[in-house]
């Protein structure tokens, strides 16, 4: 395997944003990529490399999916796989990318209006995209409206491009129970399947093939996901009609310890050592 570069693995504190919902928003990464140079997020290639010789060929035409500034569309490049389009819906971004990496295209685009014709591509991988538009959902347990609509509409899209038989790769630090019912849905058209790699924190590559049919299990994951079952909240009041609670007297007075308690002597032993009162 030849050497890849390798890039920043912690985000630079001077790109840090003050708020999470950030991630979401277009300005914030117009005004990052017009300064930085290049960022790996999660893993690089390398890490899982052998999990895309398995589902990827060096032939396939493939889309990087809000591709940002991260070397992986060139380590993969310069591992055989030359027919690699590149979109983000950045300017800044392809920009800086187009200059730097002239050998691929790279296209300004919203990954939720793909300008592509339907079944054009084998391959569409997404590495962090997703994630960074879920950043700011305060439960993974829940997903909020908006945020299920979003990537509604670009897994349609994903969907449309795919031909028959393609896959489509999301690389993704969410775990299967929260990130498998997104993708679970038939209307997509395709099966879903999870690896995952990493050493002591595991990142996860979901592979959804064209085609392929969900099991009855996803099915019921992502129902049960966007429609969990009404929990009765209402305070549960029990009746005490002889008022049992208030009729305890808690005074000192009122409750004078057993002498059997009182008096070390008769204290309960352990072992045949007597317990201590201090």
């Amino acid at each position: 395997m030849a050497e890849f570069e390798t890039s920043e693995s912690e985000e630079s504190g001077s790109f840090l944003p003050q708020d999470v919902r950030e991630y979401a928003k277009k300005e914030y990464w117009d005004r990052r990529y017009e300064e930085e140079d290049s960022f790996e997020w999660f893993k690089g290639y390398d890490s899982f490399r052998d999990l895309v010789l398995r589902n990827v060929k060096k032939t396939d035409k493939i889309l990087m999916l809000g591709c940002g500034n991260s070397p992986l569309s060139a380590d993969m490049y310069r591992d055989g796989f030359h027919h690699i389009t590149n979109i983000d819906y950045s300017p800044a971004c392809i920009r800086r990318m187009a200059h730097k990496h002239a050998d691929m295209t790279w296209l300004e685009m919203d990954a939720r209006q793909l300008t592509f014709p339907d079944g054009t591509f084998e391959v569409v991988l997404e590495k962090g995209t997703l994630d960074a538009f879920m950043v700011a959902e305060k439960s993974p347990w829940t997903v909020s409206e908006e945020t299920a609509h979003f990537c509604h509409q670009v897994l349609q899209e994903v969907s449309r491009v795919l031909c028959p038989g393609g896959r489509f790769i999301s690389i993704s630090f969410a775990q299967p129970h929260f990130r498998t019912p997104l993708y679970a849905n038939d209307e997509y058209g395709w099966s879903v399947r999870t690896d995952k790699f990493g050493d002591c924190f595991h990142f996860f590559f979901y592979t959804m093939e064209r085609g392929g049919a969900l099991t009855q299990q996803q099915r019921e994951q992502a129902h049960s996901f966007f429609h969990p079952p009404a929990v009765d909240v209402t305070p549960v009041c029990l009746s005490d009609p002889e008022d049992f609670l208030r009729r305890i007297d808690v005074s000192p007075s009122s409750s004078p310890v057993p002498k059997h308690l009182s008096d070390p002597e008769e204290l309960p032993t352990m072992t045949g050592v007597p317990l201590s009162t201090s």
